[in-house]
């Protein structure tokens, strides 16, 4: 990086950094609106500023998270002990363990033998091959982190674009490598653990509602929306970015790689039946009570063990992302100041308020259209929980609905992160050149808007069967 380019940067964080202070100081020299307490006011302001510090990233996300869980205390909002109480929750840890299975699925071997049978399957065609590297990123994150499975599946996409000399600029090129991100978002909606953002909606609703959701309650509404996005989605990026090439060069020697790969290793073996088992466990969970975290952490533990040996801890602490752990603690800790301090319910009664006697379609649909457009003022999922799910969850409590009727909308849009490219999903493929934040905001558009319907739908149908 040029020195201009890094004193440009520089210049930008420092004023946003300036913004962040004027926001805070500006904000206090208000009086408390009517109906909010000095302390509500308080709580507000101090989330818009979280947000703001974690959108411009003037310091690193997992610093500013970890600075943010004291200043409650400096501001007389609440002592540090009880924001810590609500920064060390289950979806801490579960994301932690979460992300260490997925780098067990990468380095056995086991995600590139999945990955180079199920990209193969739909022939050599254009449309085709980018099909098969959508379905198989959003099958894949499913159950494993949105962001490992895009990379897995744009290293495979790398290969066959290099292959037929497909450089930045082609429009083969575009459409696979904003297609692999789009569908590892969409398909990280199917299960609470296709996304640490969907466990974080968990563990807030039960935080502030004290409503627990099972993994086959989320994944009841969340599986069959992720299908029909991924099959969408593939569509409108395909119409969107034409390609150039009818037949794609090198897919026969994916055949030949997997000719290669040769039986099941010994390590691929053990990860397939601990994953197996933790799989049954995760969509079992209402009938053994067994916390998926516990499930996830003791699949982990088993892969320390002596005699199974497929991680240490030197590659467990690379695969581990800090900075989204100290994100996703500190969001739920804000957040219940937003809850606790009447922030919540204020903010809920005044911008919402006018929707609270709406029947209950009516409610679900503003939800949703919010909880989709909400990312294009805060494109980080994380803080759009944080923010929303209190306001949410008050809402419900003046139209006397089922809060999950409302919440669980607002958390399955938590994953519509394409219309401002920013979160770490989008930017998984943005390193090797073929797209600009642009090119994804497009097609993510026009997903977002098929989303709305959707998800409105099934919703609908599943209270209407009982299954939500």
């Amino acid at each position: 990086m040029t020195s201009s380019v890094k004193s440009f940067e520089g210049k930008g964080k420092l004023a946003w950094c300036i913004a962040i202070v004027v926001v805070y100081i500006v904000g206090m020299g208000f009086e408390p609106p009517k109906g909010l307490s000095v302390f509500g006011w308080q709580a507000i302001i101090l989330i818009v500023c979280a947000t703001m510090a974690w959108v411009s990233e003037f310091v690193p996300i997992g610093i500013s998270s970890c600075f943010l869980l004291f200043l409650p205390n400096i501001l007389g909002l609440e002592k540090t002990g009880a924001v810590m109480t609500n920064f060390a929750t289950p979806t801490v840890f579960f994301i932690m363990s979460a992300l260490v299975i997925a780098r067990v699925f990468v380095d056995t071997g086991f995600g590139n033998r999945v990955a180079l049978y199920m990209t193969s399957v739909f022939g050599n065609r254009s449309r085709m091959v980018l099909l098969g590297l959508m379905t198989c990123c959003g099958f894949i994150s499913m159950v494993l982190a949105d962001i490992h499975s895009a990379i897995i599946i744009g290293g495979i996409a790398l290969t066959i674009l290099q292959k037929n000399d497909l450089k930045p600029g082609s429009n083969f090129g575009r459409s696979v490598m904003v297609g692999i991100p789009i569908a590892a978002a969409v398909g990280g909606i199917a299960t609470p653990a296709g996304s640490g953002v969907n466990i974080l909606s968990i563990n807030l609703l039960k935080s502030v509602a004290g409503i627990e959701i099972s993994f086959f309650e989320w994944t009841i509404i969340g599986m069959p929306m992720a299908i029909v996005l991924i099959f969408v989605s593939w569509v409108i990026v395909s119409l969107v970015y034409k390609p150039e090439i009818d037949i794609v060069k090198g897919m026969d020697n994916i055949e030949q790689q997997k000719k290669e790969l040769g039986p099941l290793s010994a390590s691929e073996k053990k990860f397939a039946v601990i994953f197996a088992g933790v799989l049954a466990l995760w969509f079992t969970q209402s009938k053994t009570g067994i916390e998926l975290p516990f499930t996830s952490m003791a699949a982990c533990v088993l892969f320390f063990m002596p005699g199974i040996k497929l991680m240490d801890w030197k590659r467990a602490n690379q695969a581990i992302a800090w900075d989204t752990l100290m994100l996703v603690g500190s969001c739920n800790a804000l957040a219940m100041l937003l809850a606790s301090k009447g922030s919540a319910k204020w903010l809920s009664d005044t911008f919402l308020g006018g929707f609270a006697n709406s029947e209950l379609f009516i409610l679900v649909s503003v939800v949703t259209i919010f909880g989709v457009f909400i990312h294009l003022l805060v494109p980080i999922s994380g803080a759009v929980m944080a923010m929303c799910i209190p306001i949410i969850f008050a809402l419900s409590q003046t139209a006397n609905v089922n809060a999950i009727y409302l919440v669980l909308p607002l958390a399955y849009t938590a994953s519509c992160v394409f219309l401002i490219p920013l979160d770490p999903t989008c930017l998984t493929t943005y390193g090797y050149g073929y797209w600009k934040m642009k090119d994804m905001s497009l097609p993510g558009f026009i997903v977002a808007l098929v989303w709305i319907p959707l998800l409105i739908g099934l919703m609908m149908l599943g209270i209407k069967l009982g299954f939500v």
